[in-house]
């Protein structure tokens, strides 16, 4: 049994076409089809059932899909960590986050990064925190940064920092001017939330607060970033309980006001990445640098990195 074999049978399962196979492959389709017969005829049972529409696996190669793909992934992964063994003058890493985390957070970091490894390459992943954590676990990304991971058991969680969760509203909004406000005085107010996409641990977050608080919140719009959130509460169509990184620093509280709960609500953010897995050399050099930049924020007395404040 070869890996090139192993390799043909996992694409056309996951295109469910011989033809997109072929081309993903750069394989004339006789020659996938020779690759898939002969695999087949090694393991004595057939994988795969040619329909009229699309190619499905049979019960045998449903069972045994996930086995080929976790040979293919360690077959990738021993030769990505031996090129990358001696070193980090170059590399590539894998980094997943959802759209806060991207839009303030990491510019910052990866800013500094850059200056002490000019030829590492950061491939970003942008996505919702079951996408992350799925990516994380199948081995796409070489690690996260998430608010709350759902999988503890098969990964390894690094606290980073907790933030502050500010009520965010247009100068004009009754509120504005009050040092905190109590959840329960926002009952009767429209609120504006992110996508469950985007936000899913946070947006419930906010709910169950809410609730807690004895009230059902009225959501006026969701929409897709909060940086589309800062603009709809800027129209004054509503309020926003929003993280503190989206609404500290030049520029991004402008047409906003942003105080503190008097629950004074936090989001914790975390970094996951796959348990008895090895990183590239290069990922774990971006963490080491992430962790450093983060306990400099900390002795010096400041909730968030510099580049936030």
């Amino acid at each position: 049994m070869e890996l090139s074999q192993l390799k043909c049978f996992v694409t056309i399962a996951d295109t469910q076409s011989f033809t997109k196979a072929a081309k993903l492959l750069h394989l004339s389709q006789p020659a996938l089809s020779y690759q898939l017969q002969r695999l087949e005829t090694q393991l004595g049972t057939r994988l795969l059932d040619r329909g009229s529409r699309k190619v499905t696996c049979t019960p045998n190669g449903e069972l045994f899909l996930p086995l080929a793909q976790a040979v293919l992934f360690r077959a990738d992964e021993a030769v990505r960590v031996l090129r990358e063994h001696m070193g980090v003058e170059a590399g590539t890493v894998r980094l997943g986050a959802n759209d806060s985390v991207i839009t303030y957070f990491l510019p910052g970091i990866l800013a500094s990064f850059q200056r002490h490894f000019p030829r590492v390459l950061v491939q970003l992943h942008e996505g919702g925190e079951t996408q992350l954590e799925q990516s994380v676990l199948e081995g796409t990304l070489d690690f996260a940064i998430v608010t709350a991971p759902g999988s503890p058991a098969a990964l390894d969680t690094t606290p980073l920092f907790a933030e502050e969760l500010l009520l965010t509203m247009p100068p004009t909004h009754r509120y504005a001017t009050r040092s905190t406000v109590a959840l329960r005085e926002l009952a009767s107010e429209q609120f504006v939330f992110p996508t469950q996409a985007q936000a899913s641990n946070t947006v419930s977050q906010e709910v169950e607060a809410c609730h807690g608080a004895g009230f059902e919140p009225k959501v006026s719009y969701q929409t897709g970033s909060l940086e589309s959130v800062k603009g709809f509460v800027r129209q004054g169509l509503g309020i926003a309980i929003l993280p503190q990184m989206a609404v500290t620093g030049q520029g991004r509280t402008e047409g906003l006001v942003a105080i503190p709960l008097e629950e004074h609500l936090t989001r914790n953010l975390n970094l996951i990445r796959g348990k008895d897995r090895s990183m590239p050399a290069a990922a774990q050099a971006l963490v080491v640098h992430l962790q450093s930049v983060l306990a400099d924020a900390g002795t010096s007395g400041t909730p968030l990195p510099s580049f936030l404040a």
